[in-house]
């Protein structure tokens, strides 16, 4: 096969689009022949050093830089939304109005005292138990120990909701204020009662109390529309008299 013809081909046999036969004639002819062989080598090189240009590839490069951006801001979007969809239905965020809720105050005394049990803590120490005269391991009393006198004071909460949360910020709970007292503080959030959450005939109710009232002792209500603070002392005397 002539040289011209072979250099006509040469491009088709590069791009693999000669055929079987023609290849058989084509390769014979680049064994025997230099010239035409250093032409195939030559576009085959120019083929290897093909590249696509860089200003095609880079805004390829964005595009796909910007939809993984919004894809994993859809995630996290979507991910936030729910968290807070969460907390604000079933944990609860805004605390209820003070319309909304309402409670009753009971208050007595409360007699209690505080023995050594057999059980030790971590240290080897004996645990001392707390029994009130509401417990039926009250009586008898053991000797020796000391009977003092307490005084309880119980809220129980009702919101106009089907179902209420609370949360005590656990650094209120023993707060101690300039009189050496407790300031309690509390919040109470309308929230919707989830499918495991066994609280009873009644979730739009809760229970609060303390047996440590002491003159100076206070209980802050945070509401949503206003902030109330209870002299616990007064109430319990008040209530008590009652």
């Amino acid at each position: 096969m002539k040289c011209n013809i072979i250099r006509d081909l040469l491009p088709l046999y590069c791009d693999k689009l000669t055929s079987q036969d023609s290849n058989e004639e084509i390769e014979k002819h680049l064994h025997e022949c230099e010239e035409c062989n250093a032409v195939y080598e030559s576009m085959k090189q120019k083929e290897d050093n093909i590249k696509v240009p860089e200003t095609d590839v880079k805004p390829l490069k964005k595009v796909k830089k910007r939809t993984a951006l919004k894809i994993i801001a859809a995630v996290v979007g979507t991910a936030a939304v729910l968290s807070g969809v969460f907390m604000f239905v079933f944990w609860g965020v805004i605390p209820i109005s003070s319309d909304k809720l309402h409670y009753t105050v009971t208050a007595k005394e409360v007699k209690s005292y505080c023995v050594k049990s057999e059980k030790r803590d971590k240290d080897g120490s004996y645990i001392y138990e707390y029994r009130s005269e509401f417990g039926d391991d009250f009586y008898p009393i053991p000797e020796g120990v000391k009977v003092k006198t307490e005084h309880m004071i119980n809220f129980e909460f009702e919101g106009d909701c089907s179902c209420i949360n609370e949360h005590t910020d656990s650094k209120y709970d023993y707060f101690v204020n300039d009189k050496g007292v407790n300031d309690y503080h509390i919040c109470i959030y309308p929230v919707i009662k989830l499918p495991f959450d066994d609280r009873g005939e009644y979730p739009n109710q809760y229970s609060w109390g303390t047996n440590d009232v002491k003159e100076g002792s206070t209980l802050t209500i945070h509401y949503r529309d206003k902030t109330e603070t209870i002299d616990l002392w007064e109430l319990y005397q008040k209530t008590v008299k009652e």
